[in-house]
């Protein structure tokens, strides 16, 4: 009895502490500039058809390995209000680049601010 209990409890408080993890990571790469590999210098090109989803932008650029994970890239474009600025073609992106700045790369938006020398 009391060794089930104190089983299950410990799947509870570790299945919220997972979940906690999760939604902390997830709003940290919606809301903040995070990068999957600040150091890569391995630039691919990806290919943004005309007629493809958010969803399908964003599993494109998961499967490059360029971003970390195809919703936090669906709820940034979402939050950003960036859906219907996503100009089709094809782009040299690296995964040391934020989601701001693919967004920025594949919607043809400019920066107010100069640009850090390169």
């Amino acid at each position: 009895g009391f060794m089930w209990g104190l089983l299950v409890n410990l799947v509870i408080v570790f299945f919220v502490i997972k979940l906690f993890s999760y939604s902390f990571n997830f709003a940290y790469g919606v809301f903040g500039k995070t990068a999957k590999n600040p150091m890569s210098r391995d630039y691919k090109l990806i290919e943004i058809q005309a007629e493809s989803s958010i969803m399908q932008i964003g599993e494109a650029l998961e499967d490059a390995e360029i971003i970390k994970d195809k919703y936090v890239f669906w709820a940034k474009v979402k939050v950003k209000g960036y859906g219907d600025k996503i100009v089709a073609g094809k782009y040299t992106l690296c995964a040391s680049m934020t989601y701001d700045e693919i967004l920025e790369k594949i919607c043809h938006i400019e920066k107010k601010t100069e640009e850090k020398k390169e």
